[in-house]
């Protein structure tokens, strides 16, 4: 009797422990995509009646890539930044306004499964307002079984002085063309979340530099502003055409116009836990109870 305990007992050990290390392998297998995307690009500014010649024109662009809060922030006044990028997949082309990680609606990396995230931005032919083309970028992609965050920015600013000879509006049109996507794969972890989100707005101030006009608020269902996050998920939203605003009225005198153009991104995952404790802890139970089980029937054997 005593070698079938033996035996029963170390049965029963071998397949409890098996059951609860196979439990925590198999949650260590899975791997949640955290991915956000967001771009826009503004084209053939108009604005009537024509200003006439731009004074002062200046530019400002910058990009940012950063993997748990740290990573390249580049910024240039030349027109163009050079991207920021960080991750295992190669990196983007320069100047690619358009996705990296292609799939729909299962983001895939260039070389799956290697995170990446990036930014970039871009200004051609400011000030001539007809040809100018503004465009940013942010992509953030992770496929991980740990705790991770990454972020991708790409943002730009153009600004000229102009006179305005007598009392009257402004009506400044442009094209645009967008995307945005976040997205988190279907059961993720709690924690693991995504978002993207561009914003093209521009302002006028006065010679003392007060603001006299802002499009975030004179157009505050612009179509070119948009926030996404995930979860919930949702397909990709691609936007295009044509926008015009209208502005107060303007004194005469010296103005400044301000246009901002930024995109960002962000994914996170969440820590898969260590081999399943819970299990460990239950299979422990389950084994010290089995045990009991058969000295208590080994005994009333004895004694019968």
């Amino acid at each position: 009797m005593e070698d079938l305990q033996a035996r029963l007992t170390r049965r029963l050990a071998t397949t409890l422990v098996f059951l609860a290390l196979a439990g925590g392998w198999a949650a260590n297998a899975r791997a949640d995509i955290a991915y956000g995307f967001a771009s826009q690009t503004i084209s053939a500014i108009t604005i009537t009646p024509t200003l006439g010649a731009l004074s002062s024109p200046d530019v400002f662009t910058q990009a940012g890539a950063t993997t748990n809060g740290s990573g390249p922030q580049n910024s240039s006044q030349t027109g163009s930044v050079p991207q920021a990028y960080q991750g295992g997949a190669p990196p983007s082309p320069e100047d690619n306004f358009a996705r990296y990680a292609p799939g729909v609606p299962v983001p895939v990396s260039p070389t799956n499964p290697q995170d990446f995230t990036r930014g970039d931005a871009r200004i051609v032919n400011f000030p001539t307002l007809a040809t100018t083309t503004l465009s940013v970028v942010a992509e953030s992609f992770i496929n991980n079984v740990v705790s991770k965050s990454e972020t991708g920015s790409g943002g730009l600013g153009a600004s000229f002085t102009f006179v305005q000879p007598t009392t009257g509006t402004l009506t400044i049109g442009y094209t645009f063309a967008s995307e945005a996507y976040a997205w988190t794969s279907p059961g993720s972890l709690p924690g693991t979340n995504s978002s993207a989100n561009y914003q093209f707005n521009f302002t006028i101030r006065d010679a003392a530099g007060v603001v006299v006009f802002n499009s975030a608020t004179a157009n505050p269902n612009s179509l070119t502003n948009l926030s996404l996050v995930s979860p919930p998920n949702g397909p990709p939203v691609t936007r295009g055409g044509v926008e015009a605003v209208v502005t107060g009225a303007l004194n005469p005198g010296t103005y400044s116009l301000n246009f901002s153009l930024t995109a960002q991104s962000a994914a996170r995952t969440a820590a898969v836990p260590e081999p399943n404790v819970v299990l460990l802890v239950g299979a422990s139970g389950a084994l010290t109870f089995a045990v009991g089980a058969i000295r208590r029937r080994t005994r009333r054997n004895v004694t019968a």
